[in-house]
């Protein structure tokens, strides 16, 4: 289920880190403990991992923040926050982590950014409508899309995030959403089709005017555990079991969609 989230910025001179995400997903956690602390460990400390795979995932993802009006010139590295309402969609297709994130919202409606008197108040909660699931489909992304392959560097074994044009992302990004499905199923579907296409022409158009479809996302900025993630972020279309596109819709697409990544969206067309 995906919902709509309206906020508002405690004081009217907020300004947030372009690296913001982490703290979002911090938030999120913050939220579920408020209902229940054991479910909230759980998740993030385990989460669901398909049989004989080395993966967990937590099953929720969410948008960078829609923020009509805001001034990045201003504050290097910032983003000054001039809308008095922000748009930010969660998703989540888990019955029990969706019903203690809302619970938690309702119990503490306010979370920060950074530090506590950066403090923003959840004005609203609602239930967005679902697509018409179809086995083929077109989405914008709502935050970057990563994908990497382990290579041992330095001794030790580490993910290598791929760029959009690596013929690898493809197979990563189904072998990915498989692996989130048995994750909640423990076994595979019937219907294994899941094929993604980045969109060519707004890639080439992007290039041709000098910008980026890569991005390198800072997780958890300043801090002894910093990191840094390459993702990146263009439309898509997405062919194979209707079933398999809906989990990426509400789970995510591709990794680290509990801090920040892989949220998409239906494109419709007018």
């Amino acid at each position: 289920m995906r919902l709509r989230l309206v906020l508002r910025p405690h004081s009217s001179k907020s300004s947030i880190t372009f690296n913001y995400p982490y703290y979002l997903s911090a938030a999120i956690y913050r939220w579920i403990e408020k209902s229940s602390p054991g479910y909230s460990q759980f998740l993030h400390e385990q989460g669901f991992s398909p049989e004989h795979v080395h993966r967990n995932f937590k099953h929720f993802c969410f948008s960078r923040l829609n923020i009509a009006l805001r001034d990045t010139r201003t504050l290097p590295g910032r983003i000054v926050i001039l809308s008095p309402t922000i748009d930010w969609l969660v998703s989540m297709p888990v019955e029990e982590s969706l019903q203690h994130f809302v619970t938690g919202i309702f119990e503490r409606r306010e979370f920060f950014i950074e530090h506590e008197e950066n403090r923003f108040i959840v004005e609203q909660v609602e239930t967005l409508p679902e697509p018409a699931w179809k086995e083929r489909m077109g989405f914008r992304m709502l935050s970057p899309t990563s994908v990497s392959v382990p290579e041992m560097r330095n001794g030790r074994m580490m993910p290598v995030y791929l760029f959009h044009d690596d013929a690898r992302a493809g197979y990563l990004l189904r072998k990915n959403i498989l692996n989130k499905y048995q994750s909640l199923h423990s076994t595979l579907p019937d219907d294994t089709r899941f094929d993604c296409t980045l969109d060519g022409s707004f890639i080439a158009d992007r290039e041709q005017k000098g910008d980026r479809v890569t991005q390198l996302v800072t997780i958890k900025e300043g801090q002894l555990s910093e990191t840094k993630i390459r993702a990146f972020l263009c439309p898509l279309t997405i062919e194979g079991n209707p079933e398999l596109i809906k989990l990426a819709y509400d789970s995510g697409l591709g990794e680290k969609n509990s801090l920040g990544f892989g949220m998409i969206e239906e494109m419709t067309r007018k």
